[in-house]
């Protein structure tokens, strides 16, 4: 394969994926919705359970995993 083709073959390769990526945000805008509600069951459990603010924010900032 010439120089030419290999630099077309990769630019190509590279749309593809930006546009694979830009095809992804609504399904990424969703789950990050859905984490951020997450979250917020968390925070609001811990303070339910007596936690202080700030200790709740920092127990439930590593408790949510997608």
């Amino acid at each position: 394969m010439t120089d030419t083709a290999k630099r077309m073959m990769e630019a190509a390769k590279t749309d593809a994926l930006f546009a694979a990526a830009h095809a992804a945000l609504p399904g990424v805008k969703r789950q990050a919705e859905l984490l951020a509600k997450m979250r917020r069951v968390h925070y609001d459990a811990s303070i339910a359970q007596g936690f202080t603010p700030d200790d709740a924010l920092i127990l439930c900032m590593g408790s949510v995993r997608v």
